[in-house]
């Protein structure tokens, strides 16, 4: 699988493509174009982010992460969050434990 094959970089919502998914693990990848955001969920299990492409801003309720090319992030368990694309072309994967 091409990643870039799957994803779109769009004005108005994040696009989503999944790499692997089974009973242990969720490997997707998350393209948003530029002020595109991830609105508010979160996460029920341990998840890793990884910045492929471009920046984010990457928003709790008390605090603010500015994530670039290559940063990796623990996401907090159960803490709500959102993910703005700050570039034009913003592309993540995450790695979810189930």
């Amino acid at each position: 699988m091409n990643i870039l094959e799957n994803i779109h970089y769009l004005s108005d919502k994040p696009t989503v493509a999944i790499i692997r998914k089974n009973e242990k693990i969720k490997y997707f990848a998350v393209a948003l174009g530029k002020d595109v955001v991830m609105h508010k969920h979160k996460t029920a299990v341990p998840a890793t982010l990884v910045v492929l492409k471009g920046a984010l801003d990457f928003r709790f309720v008390d605090r603010n992460y500015h994530l670039k090319t290559f940063d990796t992030f623990e996401i907090p368990v159960e803490e709500i969050h959102e993910v703005i694309g700050l570039e034009n072309e913003n592309l993540f994967s995450i790695l979810q434990e189930i």
